[in-house]
């Protein structure tokens, strides 16, 4: 089974994010979904308890790109190599531990976040691991560069901060131009950037029953700008419809199964560096270069409000992301 940490309330948001979520049952692909309290993973854990990290956070300390490593030639190298070794142990633990999931899923059984991340994560993880690991042993000076050109390459264990982060920016210039797009749109559909500015508003735009919000309902254009701005694949353009619209409601269901797991066990103060990182990126919140408190306090208003107003729905946050870009959604009562 999997090694729990228990999330503690650190950070220097904690003393200003409530509770979230509900306890309630989901539903993410067919596969239920309990909120446990306590347990979460991240890449990056905010604990040093070594016996209590999952194998993903126990990799993740060895990488030398973290903030606030200062390293020569040398270290770099053997900390590198370190890392991508260890990166690969934990992508073989993972794949034990997949089987386990897999089981408790089938036997209807509640999963934790930490398990639900391992259910989604190793299937591509899997088939990047005997290349990647080949990499390794035979040209190991070559990693580096071809995880900055080709980051698909790399298992998501196996991948730095930094290479992520440069990855991240590529995208964050995208989504500029992508936001620009997007305020055409829903001028075109009647609506404006003040119906996404505060929970009333989007409440009320929502309650209106604009086509832009349902899923079902947009259009071709829309579906692919969305496509594009939550980094789902490339190619938008020749894709055709029904494939957009599927990609894009299976990420807006995962998040909403997320959003729903992080407020419930309270992790968002918890969350480690990476696994911080990686949660904005997957919800289009431009993450390279806001630090660390901007991230946890946007993730924290993203999934406020995904729980408080929109739990089956996610079209209308996302276009709030996309209309907003580096702003959130203002909160009625919000503490932060």
């Amino acid at each position: 089974m999997l090694a729990r940490v228990a999330a503690t309330r650190l950070g220097m948001l904690d003393h200003r994010l409530p509770t979230l979520g509900s306890r309630a049952l989901l539903r993410f692909a067919n596969m239920p979904v309990k909120p446990r309290s306590l347990f979460h993973t991240s890449a990056v854990t905010r604990t040093t308890d070594w016996q209590n990290m999952t194998a993903t956070e126990q990799a993740a300390t060895f990488d030398p790109t973290l903030p606030g490593r200062v390293l020569g030639p040398w270290q770099k190298f053997t900390g590198f190599m370190s890392f991508y070794k260890e990166g690969i142990k934990a992508l073989w633990a993972n794949r034990t531990q997949y089987r386990s999931i897999k089981q408790q899923i089938r036997n209807d059984e509640e999963i934790s976040r930490a398990e639900f991340q391992i259910y989604t994560r190793y299937p591509n993880d899997r088939l990047r691991m005997i290349p990647f690991a080949v990499l390794v042993v035979l040209a190991p000076e070559l990693i580096y560069l071809i995880v900055l050109l080709m980051p698909g390459f790399c298992p998501s264990t196996c991948m730095t901060y930094r290479a992520m982060t440069k990855g991240a920016r590529r995208h964050d210039k995208l989504k500029q131009k992508l936001h620009l797009q997007a305020l055409s749109r829903i001028r075109n559909a009647g609506l404006s950037t003040s119906d996404f500015v505060d929970e009333a508003a989007l409440t009320k735009a929502v309650q209106a029953g604009n086509s832009v919000f349902s899923l079902d309902q947009m259009s071709r254009t829309n579906l692919a700008l969305m496509y594009r701005f939550f980094g789902i694949g490339p190619l938008s353009m020749v894709l055709p419809t029904s494939w957009l619209r599927t990609s894009v409601q299976r990420r807006l269901e995962y998040i909403r199964t997320d959003d729903a797991l992080l407020g419930s066990e309270q992790l968002i103060s918890g969350l480690g560096l990476v696994e911080l990182f990686r949660a904005c990126q997957e919800r289009g919140i431009p993450a390279a270069d806001l630090p660390e408190y901007q991230l946890r306090l946007a993730l924290y208003n993203w999934v406020r409000l995904s729980q408080r107003q929109m739990p089956d729905n996610a079209v209308p946050i996302a276009w709030s992301r996309l209309v907003l870009l580096n702003r959130s959604v203002k909160l009625a009562n919000s503490p932060v």
